[in-house]
């Protein structure tokens, strides 16, 4: 009877009285108590021949146990294991201030002015410090953002074959014609 009275006591107030401010509170409480319990339990089992409250003890030590078992789980229900923390928006945009600048210097050494140019507009709005003290101090990214930009391509142009692809001027061919 005294069992029943107890959990029907115990188990609304766990259940119910963990936030997640005391959660990780009750999580600790509940492994103090449960491992308590448990030495208690064993303690108990050797005292047996010595005693003879055996009944008690043991009944003690296991509700000790089970109430550990019930906090621990209603903390761990009520705040699940922490994750990463969420990125926030200043934290991102530094992060992709970082990314938009290596690809501009990649950009750059590869002669992609153009590419520079733009990234250099995105880096600029994402993160003025990076785009002060990083982007705007790498000698190859000063050196696109320095020259003339191309003129824009007029409809029908034919793209530049880029240096190095150039096969030369084209030899007659000797075969006749079909």
């Amino acid at each position: 009877m005294r069992r029943r009275a107890l959990t029907l006591l115990l188990v609304p107030a766990l259940l119910t009285g963990c936030t997640r401010t005391t959660a990780p509170k009750a999580r600790l409480a509940g492994e103090i108590f449960a491992i308590s319990g448990v030495v208690g339990l064993i303690g108990g089992a050797l005292i047996t021949p010595y005693t003879g409250h055996t009944k008690e003890i043991m009944a003690g030590f296991s509700i000790m146990s089970a109430v550990g078992i019930g906090l621990f789980a209603a903390g761990e229900l009520t705040d699940p294991t922490p994750g990463p923390r969420p990125e926030t928006e200043r934290e991102k945009h530094l992060r992709w201030a970082k990314i938009l600048t290596q690809r501009a210097g990649g950009a750059a050494r590869e002669g992609n002015c153009r590419r520079v140019r733009r990234l250099e507009k995105r880096v600029h709005v994402y993160n003025r410090e990076i785009h002060d003290f990083v982007f705007m101090r790498d000698p190859e990214i000063l050196r696109c953002l320095e020259a003339p930009p191309p003129p824009p391509a007029i409809e029908g142009d034919v793209p530049a074959i880029p240096k190095g692809l150039d096969p030369g001027p084209v030899a007659p061919s000797s075969d006749p014609a079909p």
